[in-house]
C-alpha cells in the first residue's frame, strides 16, 4: 500500500486515475539499487493521455497502433528518502519480441510535474507479450557519476 500511495504522489493522477478505471496489469513496481530507489509503472498510452492534464506529459508518443505504453518512474535517494528532481534519466527498453533480434528503444525520460511531485516518463512501443528489460541511467543534478538500474516488466495481455 505504501508504494501505491507513493506512486499517487509521484505521478499524480496520471497513474492512479487510470488504475481506478480498471487497468488489469500490475500497476506498480519498486527496485532498490545502491543509493537509488525506483518506483515505476506502465500504462497503455491511451489511458495515460486521458489524464495528461494532471501532469506535464511528454510531447512525443510512440507510433500509433504499435501498442504504445507510457513508462513513468519516480526516484528517491535511499539514504535520505528525498525525491530526486532535476535528474537526466534515460531508459533503454529491450523487448521480448521476435528472435533473434529483439527490438531496442532508447529514450530520454522527460520530467513530469504533478502538484509538488516530480517523476520521469515517456512513451514506448510494447507490442509483444513477455518480459521487457528496462535499463535506466540516472544522472542526478551536479553528480559526477551515472547510476544504473535494471527494471523488469512482464507484459501480459
Amino acid at each position: 500500500m505504501h508504494i501505491i500511495r507513493f506512486l499517487t504522489t509521484a505521478a499524480g493522477t496520471l497513474l492512479m486515475a487510470t488504475a481506478v478505471a480498471g487497468h488489469s496489469k500490475q500497476l506498480d513496481y519498486s527496485v532498490t539499487k545502491d543509493r537509488l530507489i525506483v518506483h515505476f509503472g506502465i500504462l497503455p498510452a491511451e489511458r495515460a493521455r486521458a489524464v495528461e492534464g494532471a501532469a506535464s506529459a511528454p510531447e512525443q508518443a510512440a507510433a500509433p497502433g504499435r501498442a504504445s505504453h507510457h513508462l513513468v518512474v519516480a526516484l528517491r535517494d535511499k539514504l535520505t528518502g528525498n525525491r530526486i528532481e532535476g535528474a537526466t534519466v534515460t531508459a533503454k527498453m529491450t523487448s521480448p519480441g521476435p528472435k533473434p533480434r529483439p527490438e531496442v528503444q532508447t529514450k530520454l525520460l522527460q520530467e513530469l510535474k504533478a502538484k509538488d511531485s516530480t517523476s520521469y516518463g515517456n512513451y514506448f512501443d510494447m507490442p509483444w507479450r513477455g518480459r521487457y528489460r528496462i535499463d535506466l541511467s540516472v544522472r542526478r543534478k551536479q553528480a559526477k557519476q551515472t547510476e544504473k538500474v535494471r527494471l523488469i516488466y512482464d507484459q501480459r495481455f
